[in-house]
């Protein structure tokens, strides 16, 4: 008996085809689907409506004035 360093010689000549999955093997892959897609919905969503920081309809604000006391009252 020889030494073989893969055990295994023939494992690519052996598979070649591919069986055909039923609806219920395939429930599970296309629900993650859906929900990522739904997630990445989401997100792009929220994204798309919030609001900005800066808007740059409204006029600029005249600047405080602060002095030492500002706040203390007495």
């Amino acid at each position: 008996m020889s030494a073989n360093p893969d055990p295994r010689p023939d494992a690519r000549e052996s598979y070649s085809f591919r069986r055909r999955l039923s609806g219920r093997e395939l429930l599970p892959a296309l629900a993650i689907g859906v929900g990522a897609g739904l997630v990445a919905f989401y997100v792009a969503r929220l994204f798309a409506q919030r609001s900005r920081i800066m808007n740059e309809s409204l006029p600029p604000r005249a600047p405080r004035i602060r002095t030492r006391f500002a706040g203390v009252t007495g």
